[in-house]
């Protein structure tokens, strides 16, 4: 049975991988910055003891944390992951995302020089499909492509990479970089499109059903029906389910070659508004939807897709949940929220 350290373990991603990676017979071991441990064990199945609070950007604490908890490997997964917000927030999402990666790096290090026996064997990096920003291609993203971040997030993200290749070059450290394109699915917070909208929606539901007069979902007719205001629509990406994406990174930590680069993807992109009528069409109710300019990014691309053979290829891994049922799911896990 190994020992996987997840830093980040309370996010999205976090807390799914740390519950496959339980239900496949690992020992899961995680680093928070909340500081509530209680609440995070409440959705994380995590030992006793094993949940660490801290903060990636500081040295000593993950120090400490690495010597007393001496994982077989670890998965990079804290960061800020919203482009969005860090659109707002640029020095702190560089400081959070490059900066403490580098500090997680250079902890391992350290770690490595003072107990070699102890260091993980392999270290996950969780990147981002955002690094390549305009790409020069019309054709799914390979990993070959020259990254040409956009964004603040992007960058940061691209920063990270960075430190681990310098980390694997000067020091040996088995690095392995993922580059997971747009994943969605339960728990995933409203700071991205899908899961705002699955959140409205209830939020309608519930007021219908609060208000039932009136025609279907106490709608008194379509014009008067409840409107989501969204900005461009029109853009089309590649989504996966969180659960396909958690398998990916299990199977990253036994079979991908250090070194090297992984697109994570389902490589059928999908036009928002299609995935946006999706979620309208399975609300117990009437629910429209429209696309404003004041809604918009300044900066969104038009296509990210990526080709995902290099990985497949390597693991053998494939998406296996409709789209339909992450959209579905993902309405019921804001259902089942107060």
């Amino acid at each position: 049975m190994s020992r996987v350290l997840i830093t980040g373990i309370e996010g999205f991603a976090g807390s799914h991988l740390a519950r496959h990676l339980s239900q496949n017979g690992h020992h899961v071991i995680g680093i928070h910055l909340a500081q509530h441990g209680d609440t995070i064990r409440n959705h994380v199945p995590i030992p006793p003891g094993e949940l660490h609070q801290g903060d990636i950007r500081d040295l000593d604490r993950l120090k400490s944390i690495l010597a007393s908890t001496r994982p077989d490997s670890v998965v990079h997964l804290a960061a800020v992951s919203s482009v969005a917000v860090s659109e707002g927030q640029l020095l702190e999402t560089y400081d959070i995302n490059a900066v403490g990666t580098l500090k997680l790096l250079e902890a391992l290090r350290q770690q490595w020089g003072h107990d070699a026996e102890s260091c993980p064997h392999r270290v996950l990096l969780i990147s981002s499909a955002d690094v390549y920003g305009r790409a020069t291609t019309d054709k799914p993203l390979t990993e070959g492509v020259p990254p040409q971040p956009i964004t603040p997030y992007a960058l940061s993200k691209l920063a990270a990479e960075d430190a681990g290749r310098f980390f694997h070059r000067a020091f040996g450290m088995d690095i392995v970089v993922l580059r997971p394109f747009s994943h969605t699915g339960p728990g995933q917070k409203p700071d991205f499109i899908f899961p705002s909208i699955a959140r409205r929606i209830v939020e309608i539901e519930r007021a219908a059903e609060a208000n039932p007069m009136g025609t279907r979902c106490g709608i008194m007719s379509p014009s008067r029906a409840r409107t989501i205001e969204l900005g461009n629509l029109d853009v089309r990406r590649d989504y996966t389910d969180v659960r396909d994406v958690a398998r990916a990174y299990a199977l990253a930590l036994e079979r991908c070659k250090s070194n090297e680069t992984y697109n994570i993807t389902s490589g059928r992109p999908i036009l928002l508004r299609d995935g946006i009528e999706t979620l309208c069409r399975l609300a117990r109710c009437e629910v429209s939807y429209t696309s404003t300019a004041a809604k918009r990014r300044k900066r969104d691309l038009s296509l990210l897709t990526g080709d995902p053979m290099k990985f497949s290829r390597t693991t053998g891994w494939q998406p296996v949940v409709p789209f339909e049922t992450t959209l579905q799911d993902l309405l019921d896990y804001y259902r089942s929220r107060p």
